[in-house]
């Protein structure tokens, strides 16, 4: 299966975003569609992997104070729109790179990260990213179209990472009263997480887990998002299987599949504790 279009962009403007962020990317970490890609690839659904944006991590309590990360972001082109979400910088192709910052170190506020002296709109907070600060592997990425040669070293949430973070965005979107942030949950997200656990091996899924115990924010959002995907895959109502199921057009084995390798991994971490 060839890769879209649509995927081919967005990595292009990845490499844009991570090219004007050069002097900060010790303290960068892909996160999202891209590094769930990079670690599973397409899997073996006939669901082409689709996405339109790029979605990078910022350690804040370790970024550089200079150079100002809205400077360098809107001298390479990218740019905020009026009322648009905080994080969100449009390139020149009006693809989107999302930053943002793990709840534990967005100071106050609602939407925006406060990073100072990084501007106030510079990145989004939100929950389950702390365990990507904690869980990544440096990789060179090179671009996808044919005459563009450029690479750049990166940092990519580990797959265990890449779990908790779909996981705590499935549960606030499933257990939130409002019924509109319900609408939002994706399928897509669900089968994500089938994708990992099915192109990784899950001794090293389970690696990542125990190196978000280090930590004392990365180890509970782990944990929430570990009792939440056992609990939500492994009942006789599985949530998450039938999102995923639903993800991948209908593909019974999705489910069946789902159920059983988070059964196995939970295995797996039990037998380490």
């Amino acid at each position: 299966m060839s890769l879209p279009p649509g995927y081919i962009a967005a990595r292009s403007v990845l490499l844009d975003g991570l090219e004007a962020l050069r002097d900060h990317l010790d303290h960068v970490i892909l996160i999202g569609a891209q590094a769930v890609y990079l670690w599973a690839g397409e899997g073996d659904f006939s669901v082409s992997i689709m996405t339109t944006d790029a979605d990078l991590a910022l350690n804040a309590a370790e970024l550089s104070p200079e150079p100002l990360i809205q400077d360098v972001l809107e001298k390479n082109g990218f740019i905020t729109k009026a009322g648009g979400n905080p994080g969100q910088w449009i390139g020149p192709t009006g693809i989107a790179l999302d930053l943002m910052v793990s709840e534990h170190q967005a100071g106050e506020g609602r939407r925006s990260a406060r990073i100072p002296p990084h501007g106030k709109e510079t990145a989004r907070r939100g929950r389950g990213l702390a365990p990507a600060l904690v869980d990544f592997e440096t990789i060179t990425l090179g671009a996808l179209e044919q005459d563009d040669g450029r690479t750049c070293q990166v940092n990519v949430a580990g797959p265990a990472a890449l779990i908790v973070a779909k996981c705590i965005k499935l549960k606030e979107r499933l257990e939130d009263k409002d019924t509109n942030k319900r609408d939002r949950v994706k399928p897509k997200d669900a089968l994500d997480i089938l994708r990992l656990l099915r192109a990784v091996d899950l001794d090293r899924i389970a690696d990542g887990f125990s190196r978000h115990q280090m930590d004392l924010a990365a180890a509970q959002e782990s944990n929430e998002a570990l009792t939440f995907l056992v609990a939500q895959s492994t009942t006789l109502t599985p949530t998450l299987p039938d999102l995923a199921e639903q993800a991948a057009a209908g593909d019974e084995s999705a489910a069946l599949s789902f159920t059983i390798l988070v059964q196995e991994l939970s295995n797996v971490l039990n037998s380490r504790s």
